[in-house]
């Protein structure tokens, strides 16, 4: 009789532990289904139509080069921010006067803080702007055929990489990037972003 009784707890043991697993793996399932993934990463905030836009980008690196056509992404900063990590290095192109140079990321969060890549391109920079605070308009090339407009301020100052090329750094801002001493989206910085992709469209179309 014993026995018997064990046997059957058993039985029954083994019938709660199935439950339970079934259980678990139900609620898992559904949690996975409901939360975003990964669940604790910056790319969280990106929205449905930045993933599109990234998307569209990640998938130019493939298009064959008689079929492709250059493009301007509208991207948020939170989206750029996933595309431009920190020490890559990118090309930048003034609006008003076509010409080009290379800048690399150094640091930021609510922008991308940026220093030239070599002593020509901080030469060019300081021709081109004078170094000053004055926000502008400019293109940063992404790949062959993807461009982010942007607003760039030309004064070094702050924090400065490694190689010491300049004193300090510069801020480049995108669409709905913000500051970092207020934590606010800049008006002027904003409108700088809005005329670059503009008339990036007309640019990039003979590049």
């Amino acid at each position: 009789m014993h026995e018997f009784i064990l046997i059957y707890q058993n039985k029954n043991m083994r019938k709660s532990f199935l439950l339970y697993v079934i259980v678990f793996i139900f609620v898992v399932g559904t949690f996975s289904a409901i939360l975003p993934y990964p669940i604790f990463s910056n790319y969280t905030n990106v929205t449905e139509k930045n993933v599109y836009e990234i998307n569209n980008y990640y998938e130019s690196e493939y298009e064959n080069n008689q079929t492709h056509t250059n493009k301007i992404l509208n991207l948020d900063w939170s989206g750029i921010d996933c595309l431009i990590h920190n020490d890559s290095e990118f090309e930048v192109i003034d609006i008003e006067t076509e010409q080009t140079f290379y800048v690399k990321r150094i640091g930021g969060t609510n922008h991308a803080d940026i220093t030239a890549v070599s002593q020509n391109d901080f030469e060019t920079i300081k021709n081109l702007y004078t170094l000053s605070w004055q926000r502008h308009p400019v293109l940063v090339k992404l790949n062959d055929y993807s461009y982010l407009p942007a607003s760039l301020v030309s004064y070094p100052h702050g924090f400065e990489d490694e190689n010491k090329i300049m004193n300090g750094h510069f801020c480049l801002h995108f669409k709905n990037s913000k500051t970092h001493g207020t934590n606010r989206i800049d008006d002027e910085h904003q409108k700088c972003v809005a005329i670059a992709k503009k008339k990036g469209v007309e640019i990039i179309k003979i590049i």
